[in-house]
């Protein structure tokens, strides 16, 4: 969950008073506007939350109205950010390659000795596929 306090330099959060008058009861039943995600943080969004119902057991089909839902936000929402539910997926699966590609070349660069390298790339997969069920395992499997 993310804490709308900012933290100061001391790592602590900090609230900020804005030495405004209290708010009367009639304004403060207006629930307050729904920030707008910045650019490229909605794709990102979906790609967790279609990543996270793929996690969940016995969930035999993943439609866009359920991952619409899921994100309380539009069908069509879904498809400003990703062409298809095609594209969503091989979104997902782009996000995942670079990720763990991404983390391999790192091992690579560090590690000078092959069987080092191949000592960490492992428990890189399995870490990632510990964290990542969804994604890791095909659907229906248990361990």
């Amino acid at each position: 969950m993310i804490d709308a306090a900012e933290p100061d330099a001391t790592g602590a959060s900090a609230s900020v008073e804005t030495g405004a008058t209290p708010i009367d009861s009639a304004t403060a039943a207006v629930p307050p506007a729904r920030k707008r995600p910045k650019p490229g943080e909605r794709r990102v969004q979906i790609l967790q939350t279609l990543a996270s119902m793929l996690e969940q057991p016995g969930a035999e089909r993943i439609t866009t109205a359920a991952l619409a839902a899921k994100l309380d936000v539009s069908e069509a929402a879904l498809y400003r950010h990703f062409a298809s539910k095609a594209q969503m997926f091989e979104g997902l699966i782009e996000f995942i390659e670079s990720s763990v590609f991404t983390l391999v070349n790192q091992i690579t660069e560090r590690e000078t000795s092959g069987a080092a390298q191949a000592q960490r790339i492992v428990a890189l997969i399995l870490q990632f596929g510990e964290k990542n069920p969804g994604v890791w395992r095909p659907k229906g499997r248990g361990r």
